[in-house]
């Protein structure tokens, strides 16, 4: 009898608990780890325990997140980048502090669970640190944004502006989460909302900058276009523009210089149209040269209208008008002259003249090339270096030689018929 019941006690006791699912499986708690102290994840897999342990702590950071973006989405803002970032929320530090605290088995499932914890008080530290820090990276960052504002760099102005806000996108889900985690609210949190402070700054000035057409001079050979980019009446420094022509596919592009002055000449057939009258050019914000300036992806929603601003250069080519060349007939003149007609008087205009005038608009730039050609060769002829003069070195004397005359005899002696060059036989 006393065997009997010592058999019971070892072997029928653990096979019924086993066949007991645990309260924390189930989800309402654990006995040991008050809800009010520790934050717990429950996680199951059929491999093993160490699955069933990463399965819980992804359970619990889901956990946290899910009371977040329900918080945020309570929150009345007109700032949807605030429930981007709380899915983008850095939670991964609950890991370090977590602990695996208890396991079980289920036979007839076949399933593995586990239970990880991490307490409150840790969280909360952690993430008080964390909202420090970004609220300090903040403060400085804008106040050199600021600085470069007051000195007139709008560029730089804008890309620390932009730092800060993207930066700041960070600590709404910082301080959600903390508000999550923390039952008892005896902390009052920093209020500064900088992520709807570095907006309000970036949508300030892109809202005033344009563009300005300054000048658009178009001659027989040369075209000049500029423009100016400008924030409240002040020119940019180094803000890129492009100048375009849908037609014949031309494009430059050009930095604005330190009053905000871009300037281009380009070639009258890069821009001119079919019907070799009408100029049309258009300059606008090179925007993936801007974007260059920045260390995040610009936002479509604060950087947008900077694709709408724009200036339209319109011109005219003069074409000149034919001139008929003037005939003058002598012979006309004359017989009317004898008739007693009266003649008004003629002017006679040169050739040359009359050729010059009846040239079209290629030739005249032709001809214009060529004269500049010849002055450009006559000046470089003027500054070319003259051959030193040659030096006078007096002749030498040589004393005269003695005259001899010499006499020359030649005498020639021929017999015969010279018409038929035959000559006798014999001797001379």
């Amino acid at each position: 009898m006393k065997h009997l019941i010592i058999f019971i006690l070892l072997f029928v006791t653990p096979i019924a608990n086993a066949s007991v699912t645990p309260e924390w499986v189930l989800g309402r708690g654990h006995y040991l780890y008050d809800p009010a102290v520790y934050l717990y994840g429950i996680g199951y897999s059929k491999e093993n325990t160490v699955s069933a342990s990463e399965s819980a702590r992804a359970e619990l950071i889901k956990s946290i997140r899910v009371k977040v973006n329900s918080t945020i989405n309570d929150y009345h803002s007109t700032d949807k980048s605030f429930s981007e970032a709380s899915i983008k929320s850095e939670t991964d530090f609950l890991l370090e502090g977590s602990q695996v605290k208890d396991g079980w088995y289920d036979d007839d499932k076949e399933i593995f669970y586990s239970l990880v914890v991490v307490e409150r008080k840790y969280v909360l530290d952690t993430l008080e640190e964390l909202i420090d820090v970004t609220v300090s990276k903040n403060n400085l960052t804008l106040r050199q944004a600021d600085t470069y504002y007051n000195n007139g760099d709008i560029i730089k102005a804008l890309v620390y502006y932009y730092d800060g806000y993207v930066e700041s996108s960070k600590l709404f889900p910082y301080i959600q989460t903390y508000k999550s985690v923390n039952i008892v609210q005896d902390k009052t949190l920093t209020q500064t909302n900088h992520n709807l402070l570095f907006k309000e700054k970036i949508q300030s000035i892109v809202d005033n900058i344009s563009l300005e057409n300054v000048n658009t001079a178009v001659t027989v050979s040369n075209i000049d276009l500029s423009t100016r980019a400008v924030y409240k009446g002040q020119g940019i420094n180094n803000f890129p523009i492009k100048f375009y022509n849908g037609y014949n596919r031309y494009s430059e592009k050009v930095f604005c210089g330190m009053s905000g002055y871009c300037n281009v000449n380009p070639k009258i057939e890069q821009v001119i149209h079919k019907d070799e009258t009408d100029i049309f050019v258009k300059a606008a914000v090179d925007l993936p040269t801007f974007e260059k300036y920045f260390n995040h992806h610009l936002k479509k929603d604060l950087f947008g209208r900077l694709e709408l601003i724009g200036v339209s250069f319109k011109a005219k080519k003069i074409v000149p008008k034919p001139i008929k060349k003037e005939v003058v007939v002598v012979e006309k003149e004359k017989k009317q002259e004898q008739r007693g007609h009266v003649i008004v008087p003629h002017i006679h205009v040169p050739e040359r003249h009359v050729q010059e005038r009846n040239l079209n608009w290629h030739e005249k730039i032709q001809r214009d090339s060529d004269r500049m050609a010849l002055e450009t060769q006559r000046e470089l002829n003027r500054m070319r270096p003259r051959p030193r003069p040659r030096q006078y070195r007096p002749r030498q004397y040589r004393p005269r030689q003695e005259y001899r005359p010499k006499v020359y005899l030649d005498f020639d002696f021929r017999f015969g018929n010279r018409n038929r060059q035959q000559w006798p036989y014999g001797a001379w």
